[in-house]
């Protein structure tokens, strides 16, 4: 209880006791989840256009699961693979995920979550059938992608059981995922946002619009913008932020600090740093480069079973 004094006496009394600051015990911990879920994105499209391998999505996936990665995501989108072939379009979509599941499957069994794009195929039952086959557990779609085909897509996911993770390129596709998913009542919770900006467009409107994100400041004020108005449509959301374009790790550091989760990898850039040109030799050394930070900052990696958790998901053994 406080004592009662007359005001100069209380002056007198505190001056001669003086603290400069109160007990470090008054300030309460911080609303930061020790946990992370750290997905990797492994596909290489950044290499120049070089041919890659079905071989190689394997290995680079082997290397991060086996470091701790949660949940592996694979595109193959505009890949070349060595046999001259473009996987998104020469190669069925359940044949070339097969191929690259069936192998990590036998050797990790359930600890990872395979995240798979359903973007590409001659029809949209093509598109969306590793979601229909059981292959993908979690699928991301753009809202910004055209509604005959995005809207019937998350549809087409809910209706498989795969979790559709919204990717946003900019603050106005939240809105948009907003009207098109959340509104209609086509999603249902937790909402799972995949926030990926940062990357350079070539034309001033394409399918996804992008952000410029030339400094810190930059990337600050856009992710503060994009995370608050994502809470502001439902604060229980799972939030993910990619490692994208030149920003590279810094991106994922602030998110990190901001309790969120975070995907790495090499699909998304190529660069260890944003002030210089040193290139990641691999999607190992940029997850490894993730775990730490988050160590350092108080987080460790979620495994696949908590992730699966977190964005509403049964647990596998």
């Amino acid at each position: 209880m406080i004592e009662k004094l007359p005001l100069w006496e209380a002056a007198k009394q505190e001056m001669e006791n003086y603290h400069f600051v109160a007990g470090a015990e008054t300030q309460p911990k911080w609303d930061v989840s020790p946990k992370i879920a750290i997905n990797v994105a492994v596909a290489g499209r950044f290499d120049d256009g070089k041919p890659t391998s079905i071989q190689n999505y394997i290995d680079e996936a082997s290397r991060v699961i086996e470091a701790g990665a949660c949940g592996i995501h694979i595109d193959f989108t505009w890949v070349t693979d060595d046999k001259g072939r473009r996987l998104d379009r020469d190669v069925p979509p359940v044949e070339a995920y097969s191929a690259v599941l069936e192998p990590l499957r036998a050797r990790f069994g359930n600890a990872f979550v395979s995240n798979l794009n359903v973007l590409n195929g001659t029809s949209f039952d093509i598109c969306v059938s590793p979601a229909r086959e059981g292959l993908a557990e979690v699928a991301p779609c753009a809202p910004g992608h055209p509604e005959a085909f995005c809207v019937p897509a998350v549809q087409a996911l809910e209706e498989a059981g795969v979790k559709p993770e919204l990717a946003v390129h900019s603050s106005g596709e939240i809105e948009l995922a907003k009207r098109r998913f959340i509104d209609t009542g086509i999603l249902t919770k937790p909402y799972n946002w995949l926030i990926l900006y940062g990357l350079p467009f070539n034309v001033g409107r394409t399918l996804v619009s992008g952000t410029w994100v030339s400094d810190a400041q930059d990337m600050t004020q856009h992710m503060f913008l994009m995370v608050d108005q994502i809470r502001k449509i439902d604060p229980t959301s799972v939030i993910t932020v990619c490692a994208a374009g030149r920003a590279s790790l810094y991106m994922t550091t602030l998110a990190t600090m901001m309790g969120l989760h975070i995907r790495v990898g090499t699909e998304d850039t190529p660069w260890k740093y944003p002030n210089s040109d040193a290139r990641l030799k691999d999607n190992l050394e940029m997850f490894q480069m993730a775990k730490d930070i988050a160590g350092l900052l108080g987080r460790t990696p979620a495994s696949a079973n908590e992730y699966r958790e977190l964005i509403g998901k049964p647990t596998k053994s």
